[in-house]
Formats: structure tokens, C-alpha cells, sequence
């Protein structure tokens, strides 16, 4: 007989069904984030800056309460000796901070010189393998015992291209600011023959840091397929192996790039989807599953998570992760998103001249990727048994004019004695904190029991439940 698994304090979301026995006249509906109206809100304001729906990763400092962005710019200086198709002015890498996350202040930090200056806000200089380097995922490490590594990053270089020094490095720092890099890439464009070079490899990549397992995932692009690699220490790394899957009729770059992240008892994703229509080439971003970071699902959302803006937006045709996950503000989630007014290369139109982009800002319900919801005639969602470990029910449900009624029930799916339908208190309101609780019985009387919850749903919305360790 199969173990009857505890939920924890982590939030159950529906994303997925694999937690749900039975539903009944309920719909299931998965949501857009809603954009800001500053986008971008970090863009193009110095010589050494770019509007070229620039690469970069926006974090939170708990300790330090400040958002923290590292995003892609250009010394102005043309490249030398460059043999590959990526010749372009040296890519540098910038730095800036915000109290807020939407209006950002850039530090005068005198540590590389660009477009003529040391008084910038450049982190990694144009010296840095020439200057053909771009680093799509910095993050601050919380599994880090190294002073001296608490951030950590990858970074694509296609310096000597086609050669064996093209390919993804890692990059560790103790500030954010002062970065030390792998003198090789840890994974090859270019494997040599007959060596232990992992690879190949392309460029589109980002970095989990997975602390439900304690290891870090490499995610990587293996044409035509999303590919990943694991280490424990940051140093040594698993040959990578194919982890997302193009499907039948997929091109070689429609599942472009897609980042990973720890969520409550699980993982989520995001997707840079490239649909290659010659006619309308989009790139948007799409919502990803996985329960152990390593299988990842597409589910059949109807809408991206972060879909094309309208005539004269800064994300017209271009939209595309950034290297870190969402950050909690409130009641809201935000995730940060790469934008470009003009269409993604080889296609040519009337916008490939144009400029403009940034980075931009979305913002989404706390837990509300998806949600079940009833119309008046209700609907019923049961969930599979699970072992109460004690704490309190707590809903994210939307019941403005509408109501949300729980029942516990026992191994033979009957109601427990005192946790009926009938003997619920009804849920009204909009909240993601909403406190279940029954006309006479207590949760004590639940704890290490094995039961099933049964949602009677109104004309309402559910986006999630947990058992809160705190009451």
C-alpha cells in the first residue's frame, strides 16, 4: 500500500491535477500576468546601456531589502579578432538597485571602463573574453557556505567560436559586484574529441538553485530539445540530458530557453515559446510544471503567461525569460520579462530597423497561475488522501458574491463527524489567507489522520489551499 504523503505548509496549486481525485462541474482556468504600465522599467538611459531587449536576472535582498537587477550593456568599443556570427560592440554586464522594483537607480561603481567612462554602473567589463559574453542568470545563493560565492551565475561566451573556448562558464562573487569566472566553460559548444568536455551546448541557458534538493540545475540548449545538467557544489556538473522535449512539427529554436524554480512543495517554469511563423513571428512566455525539476509539462494554458503587447509596445513581438524566478511583493508575484519592439532574427520587416525594449515587469495573484471555479449551479473539487500533520486549513480563493463551503473527508470518502458541508462556516470575500473553520470541530482532532478535502464551490474561484502550520 502506497504511503499517504503529508502537504505541509506549502500551497497546493492546480496547475496540475496529480493532487485531485474527482471534479464536478467546476472549470479550470489558467492566467495571464498583468503588465505594467511603466514597461519597461528598467531601460536604456546611459551610452553604455542597450534597448535591445537586453539579457539579464532581477532578484530580492531579503537582508538588504532591495531589488537587486544585473542586465546586459555595451562598452561601444567594436570587437577584434571576432570569427563568429555573433561580432557586434562588447557586451558588459550592468548592475542597479530599487526599493520598489519599478523605478531603479544605476551606481557609480568605477570598476570597468565603457563608452569612455569609469563612472558607471558596469560589473563585468568588456575585457572580460573580449567582450562576447552575456549573462542570462545571476543569483544570490542561499545554499552558499562560501563568503566568498553567495552569488552565483552563468554566463555564455562565444569567444573563439569555433574553437574549444565557446560555450557556458559559471561565475561566483561575494558581493554581486566582484566577479571571478571559470578559466574554461564548464559546458562546450565545441566538445573536444576524445576528452570529458560536456556539451555541445548553445547559448540560451539559466541557473535553479534547487533548495528543496540542495543542488544546483544548469538549464541548457540542446537543439531541438531543453536540456539540463546537476551539481552539488557549483563545480562538478552531470552530463547534460534532455529534460523538455520539442514536439512533432517543432522547429530547432521554438522551445528557445526556459528557466526553473522552486515553488512551495514544487517546481514551476517558465517558457520562451519562439512560434516561427514568417508571417508573425512571436516569441512569448509560457507557464511550465514539474514535480521534481527534471520533467518538465506544457500544460494547455490558451493564453501565454506573458503574451505580445499591443501596436507601439515595447514588447511588441519579443518577450522572453529573464535568469531568475518571480519575487513575493504583497499579494502580488513579480516576474520580470525581456522585451523587444522588433521581431527576433532571421525574420526582416519593416520593424528590423527600429530600437527599443528593456526590461519589463508583470505581475501576477500570489498562487494564481490557475484556478477551479463553479458558476451558481456549483461544482465540487476532492482531493486525494493525505496525511494531517496539524496546522490550520487556509484557502486563496476569489468569493466576492459567491461562497466557498470545505468538508473533511475519511478513508471512505464519508464526511469526518463535525467537518460536514452542512457544518462549515461559508467563505466570502477575496483573500489569500482565508481561515476554514467549522461550527464546532477542531483541527486537533484531525492531526495524523489520513483524509480527503471535498471544495463546494459558488460562484466562485479557487486558486489554492495548504494546511498553515501557524493557526
Amino acid at each position: 500500500m502506497p504511503e499517504i504523503p503529508g502537504i505541509g505548509d506549502a500551497p497546493q496549486l492546480f496547475v496540475d491535477f496529480d493532487h485531485i481525485e474527482s471534479l464536478e462541474n467546476v472549470v479550470r482556468t489558467f492566467h495571464p500576468a498583468e503588465k505594467h504600465p511603466a514597461n519597461p522599467v528598467l531601460r536604456k538611459e546611459h551610452p553604455w546601456e542597450t534597448d535591445r531587449g537586453t539579457w539579464g536576472s532581477v532578484i530580492y535582498d531579503p537582508e538588504e531589502r532591495v531589488f537587486k537587477a544585473w542586465y546586459g550593456g555595451t562598452s561601444g568599443r567594436d570587437v577584434s579578432g571576432c570569427s563568429g556570427p555573433n561580432c557586434r560592440s562588447n557586451s558588459v554586464l550592468c548592475y542597479a538597485v530599487s526599493q520598489d522594483g519599478i523605478v531603479w537607480e544605476r551606481p557609480r561603481l568605477g570598476l570597468h571602463e565603457a563608452a569612455g567612462t569609469r563612472r558607471n554602473n558596469v560589473v563585468i567589463g568588456d575585457d572580460y573574453r573580449n567582450g562576447m559574453a552575456h549573462w542570462e542568470s545571476v543569483r544570490q545563493d542561499p545554499l552558499a557556505t562560501d563568503p566568498r560565492a553567495r552569488y552565483k551565475a552563468l554566463g555564455w561566451s562565444s569567444f573563439d567560436w569555433d574553437g574549444p573556448q565557446s560555450g557556458i562558464f559559471t561565475m561566483v562573487s561575494p558581493d554581486g559586484l566582484h566577479w571571478t569566472h571559470t578559466p574554461d566553460p564548464v559546458f562546450h559548444f565545441h566538445p573536444r574529441p576524445n576528452s570529458q568536455d560536456l556539451g555541445p551546448v548553445g547559448d540560451a541557458h539559466s541557473l535553479m538553485i534547487d533548495t528543496l534538493r540542495r543542488r544546483y540545475v544548469a538549464y541548457l540548449r540542446l537543439l531541438p530539445n531543453r536540456g539540463m545538467s546537476v551539481s552539488t557544489d557549483f563545480v562538478h556538473w552531470t552530463p547534460p540530458e534532455v529534460c523538455l522535449a520539442a514536439r512533432d512539427g517543432e522547429m530547432v529554436n521554438t522551445i528557445y530557453n526556459h528557466l526553473g524554480f522552486v515553488y512551495g512543495d514544487r517546481y514551476l517554469g517558465y517558457l520562451t515559446y519562439f512560434a516561427r511563423d514568417p508571417r508573425n513571428p512571436l516569441l512569448t512566455v509560457r507557464l511550465l510544471t514539474s514535480r521534481d525539476g527534471e520533467h518538465w509539462g506544457r500544460p494547455d494554458t490558451g493564453v501565454p503567461l506573458i503574451g505580445p503587447g499591443a501596436v507601439g509596445d515595447a514588447d511588441r513581438f519579443t518577450n522572453m525569460i529573464t535568469g531568475a524566478p518571480p519575487i513575493r511583493v504583497g499579494h502580488r508575484l513579480y516576474l520580470y520579462y525581456r522585451a523587444l519592439a522588433n521581431r527576433h532574427n532571421p525574420y526582416q520587416g519593416k520593424d528590423s530597423g527600429m530600437v527599443g525594449g528593456g526590461l519589463c515587469l508583470a505581475t501576477l495573484r500570489v498562487d494564481g497561475f490557475a484556478s477551479v471555479e463553479a458558476g451558481y449551479d456549483g461544482g465540487q473539487v476532492t482531493t486525494r488522501p493525505f496525511l494531517w500533520e496539524g496546522g490550520t486549513l487556509r484557502l486563496n480563493a476569489k468569493s466576492d458574491f459567491g461562497r466557498i463551503a470545505v468538508e473533511v473527508l475519511d478513508e471512505a470518502r464519508r464526511p469526518v463527524a463535525g467537518f460536514a458541508r452542512e457544518q462549515c462556516i461559508p467563505l466570502h470575500g477575496d483573500s489569500l489567507e482565508h481561515a476554514v473553520r467549522w461550527k464546532e470541530a477542531t483541527f486537533g482532532s484531525l492531526r495524523g489522520r489520513p483524509v480527503r478535502l471535498r471544495f463546494w464551490i459558488e460562484n466562485a474561484r479557487l486558486y489554492s489551499y495548504r494546511v498553515a502550520r501557524s493557526a
